[in-house]
């Protein structure tokens, strides 16, 4: 099952993306295709990108679900497979979460990178090259090649409405807190089985990744009291949810809750101790992309630098309010101000050091959580 990552969007941000798309299309060629989740990157960004001094035309398809940027892979992927159809990508690189990068490299939607002529690649920590570089089999390894560039990331974390909580309530602090009276049938979960099972792994003190989930002792009747507490499981209206009152608690990405903590003083946010689970956006070359000339791999090399340079990731956090993969393991005090509030969002270095982003498992250990999920559920 493919995460369908809810992506929250301010009405002028997305305007503006829009505006710049057509601009590029009315003016001269586009000397860069970007196909990417609307207001990944601020429109700021990609003015400030256009406005350098090698000049170069972006042009911008902006999807709201990386489902279906997933599906332009594989749409044009068919093409190139097909005698009849004629090519027709849209766009050079696109933007993708690193739980879909497996899947892509499985189904040959993309092509591995070369990334030694990058300027800033070896400023990042080395927890990102080992994200992105993957055996022929997918799995993560040392000898496989680059697959991705990453350029920002987040965490989930716990959302709930203070308001709704008993009156002298304690804080939720942990993935255990999940499972106070006070929240029973008020808690809204991901409806994606690796991340319900990962927050209760992670709480057990095991890790998401494990090969035998049964081997995590007490996980089935942690996720039956779980099942509980649970409202609904739903990755698309939790946060709308939340703020209709139909829930008091949610597991949500801190990308998406830092906006509306911004603007409902009624919400807290709380990053549990024992560690949390980790999603990165990636930009990925369709594999139905022919080579490219030395202007457009320019270009491109450009784009990717921008994209991991120390700037970016200041005006990334002003503009989108999203972590740029230059941030990782930073201090909450070093970290661009707008991401310092509420201090109790950021990911502690310590805490960073406990969570996992969500790697391939064997077909064998796919099936144990499916099970585990079905029982769940059933």
């Amino acid at each position: 099952m493919l995460m369908n990552r809810r992506s929250f969007l301010a009405g002028a941000g997305g305007l503006t993306v829009t505006a710049l798309l057509a601009g590029c299309q009315r003016g001269a060629a586009p000397s860069l295709r970007l196909a990417m989740l609307a207001n990944s990157v601020p429109a700021q960004l990609l003015n400030a990108f256009q406005q350098l001094p090698q000049g170069s035309n972006v042009a911008v398809t902006p999807e709201d679900s990386l489902v279906k940027l997933y599906g332009l892979l594989q749409q044009w992927h068919r093409q190139t497979e097909s005698e009849e159809a004629v090519p027709t990508t849209e766009a050079d690189w696109v933007s993708l979460a690193d739980y879909w990068l497996a899947p892509a490299i499985r189904q040959e939607l993309v092509q591995p990178l070369e990334v030694s002529a990058l300027t800033h690649w070896n400023d990042l920590a080395t927890v990102w090259p080992e994200l992105v570089r993957r055996t022929a089999a997918v799995l993560p390894s040392p000898d496989g090649s680059i697959w991705a560039v990453p350029y920002r990331w987040s965490h989930l974390v716990l959302l709930y409405d203070r308001d709704r909580l008993p009156r002298n309530s304690a804080p939720l602090t942990t993935w255990a807190d999940l499972l106070r009276p006070e929240l029973r049938r008020r808690v809204a979960l991901p409806n994606h089985p690796r991340l319900v099972l990962g927050l209760a792994q992670k709480s057990l003190g095991s890790s998401a990744n494990a090969e035998d989930p049964a081997a995590t002792e007490g996980l089935e009747p942690f996720l039956a009291d779980l099942h509980d507490q649970v409202r609904v499981y739903d990755s698309d209206r939790y946060l709308e949810m939340l703020l209709i009152g139909d829930a008091t608690a949610v597991v949500a990405w801190s990308d998406d809750a830092l906006p509306l903590l911004k603007r409902y003083r009624q919400l807290a946010v709380a990053v549990p101790p024992e560690g949390t689970l980790l999603s990165a956006q990636l930009w990925v070359r369709p594999q139905a992309i022919a080579a490219a000339s030395e202007q457009a791999a320019s270009t491109a090399r450009r784009w990717l630098d921008f994209c991991l340079d120390a700037d970016f990731a200041t005006q990334l956090a002003i503009f989108g309010q999203g972590t740029s993969t230059r941030l990782w393991g930073v201090e909450r005090s070093q970290l661009p101000e707008p991401l310092q509030t509420p201090p109790t969002i950021a990911l502690p270095p310590p805490v960073a050091k406990q969570s996992e982003f969500l790697l391939p498992l064997s077909a064998a250990a796919e099936d144990r959580y499916s099970q585990i999920w079905q029982r769940l559920r059933s």
